[in-house]
């Protein structure tokens, strides 16, 4: 994490250094929240049990975004607060995996699967009615990891893969936005109107080569809204294509201990927690990423600690603080099973002794009850 941030602020002092600096204080805000996300976890037992609690926060504060908030690049996206602007769907993809993990920690039939699903398609229905296209695919994509880890049934899978891919293309049909952005993804050059923040994000990335031109060298301000989320196009140019792979590699050790730490604890809501968690940060990673190098079109989606973004920022802090968490918690089921383990052997010794105790006076008494009989049979007093 802290790795991440130093590669942000590097990046944003260079582009725009009040950015930078309005960047520092909302991570000190945001590592100060996160100090006490981890004791709430361990200590807040019954956050497992606030299934529709998430849900209604969630879908209440994405129809506020739906209702009252501004267009801003073609999408409705956030509030804004004095100085500052707030992105709800951030925070609502937190809510969405406590929610589905709350679901889906005991009961996984179909008529369970149902319901979930169908909260969960309002969940991402309201995110693509305000063209937030990017926060409705990593809800999408979190909601069938998460559904196939609690089921463990290939065919809901499948069916969730079919029904997301007829989603893209009416999404095509229906949003000019979405139109545009595809025809970008194929030729930026061609539409260059249209085309020209990909195109100059491609620029940057070539020029740089593997090696990169040197901090402050490059052109990377000639690509619009740079700091947000064309970050990555700037680091390549800059600091190098080999440096940035080695980025994408941190982001995915990254999601690596988030898996490690979700196959090790053995609570089911922790466990399931986890997985989304982890998913929902490497696939934001995938799409910013992905977009910027034209592997993928473009969704408008930020790079998690290294854009420019109060929201972003603060959703990761608490992201990987519950983390922290459950890996806390984990260490604490772990343990548990060792006291459970030293008290059962503490136990089954404590038998053997008695045991073995129990058996030696046995032995005694019928040695003095043998000797006794041969005493009786010399007397002759026994026949």
């Amino acid at each position: 994490m802290c790795m991440l941030l130093v590669i942000g602020f590097i990046m944003l002092t260079r582009l725009n250094i009040d950015k930078a600096i309005k960047q520092f204080l909302i991570v000190a805000v945001s590592i100060v929240i996160s100090f006490f996300v981890p004791v709430m976890i361990r200590k807040m037992k019954f956050l497992r049990n606030l299934t529709w609690f998430y849900a209604v926060v969630g879908i209440a504060a994405l129809l506020a975004v739906l209702a009252l908030a501004t267009v801003t690049g073609g999408a409705k996206l956030s509030f804004t607060i004095g100085s500052f602007s707030v992105q709800p769907s951030e925070f609502v993809k937190i809510l969405f995996v406590f929610f589905v993990a709350a679901s889906y920690k005991s009961a996984t039939d179909f008529k369970h699967v149902c319901i979930t699903s169908l909260v969960a398609a309002i969940h991402v229905l309201i995110l693509v009615a305000s063209t937030d296209l990017g926060a409705a695919v990593i809800l999408f994509t979190v909601y069938l990891v998460m559904l196939y880890a609690a089921t463990r049934q290939p065919l809901y899978l499948g069916a969730g893969v079919l029904l997301g891919c007829g989603a893209g293309v009416l999404a095509y049909k229906l949003f000019k936005h979405v139109r545009i952005r595809v025809m970008v993804w194929k030729d930026p050059f061609a539409n260059w109107n249209y085309g020209y923040q990909v195109g100059q994000a491609l620029f940057a990335i070539g020029t740089g080569g593997w090696f990169g031109m040197g901090l402050m060298q490059g052109m990377p301000t000639k690509i619009p809204v740079v700091e947000n989320d064309f970050i990555y196009a700037a680091i390549a140019e800059e600091l190098g294509s080999i440096f940035a792979i080695l980025l994408i590699l941190v982001c995915v050790s990254c999601y690596v201990m988030f898996l490690n730490i979700a196959m090790r604890i053995r609570d089911q809501f922790y466990k399931l927690v986890a997985l989304g968690l982890g998913t929902c940060y490497i696939f934001q990673v995938f799409l910013n990423i992905g977009g910027v190098t034209k592997f993928i079109p473009l969704t408008g989606v930020t790079l998690p600690w290294i854009s420019y973004g109060g929201s972003s920022i603060l959703s990761a802090a608490i992201m990987f603080a519950i983390i922290q968490g459950l890996y806390i918690l984990r260490e604490d089921e772990d343990e548990e099973l060792e006291r459970r383990k030293a008290l059962e052997e503490y136990r089954r010794r404590r038998q053997e002794r008695s045991f073995r105790g129990t058996r030696g006076a046995s032995k005694r008494k019928i040695q003095e009850d043998e000797r006794a009989l041969d005493e009786k049979r010399r007397s002759g007093r026994y026949r």
